[in-house]
């Protein structure tokens, strides 16, 4: 099972292969920002991906949108479109 280091928090949590990140994060207890429930609309629920991009699943077109749209940096994901692959380590500022 994957592992995604929580780096602010300093805790490493698992990832099941069908949930996003979003949902483990959120199934481990800890909280991520969202007003869309995780329907990739609302941005906020970006993650700043310090290692490990490669390890998680491309860009959907819906992310892609909102990255544009709301000028999100090229090292953030929505962990709401994301799947993880492998071991990854993010970060949010409100952790």
């Amino acid at each position: 099972m994957p592992k995604v280091t929580l780096r602010r928090l300093g805790e490493i949590i698992e990832a099941e292969s069908d949930e996003t990140l979003m949902e483990a994060i959120l199934n481990s207890g800890r909280p991520v920002a969202s007003s869309c429930q995780g329907e990739g609309i609302c941005g906020r629920c970006r993650l700043l991906v310090i290692s490990g991009a490669d390890h998680l699943t491309e860009e959907t077109s819906l992310e892609a949108r909102r990255r544009l749209e709301l000028s999100i940096p090229e090292d953030e994901r929505l962990s709401c479109q994301t799947y993880v692959l492998g071991d990854v380590a993010v970060d949010a500022p409100y952790w």
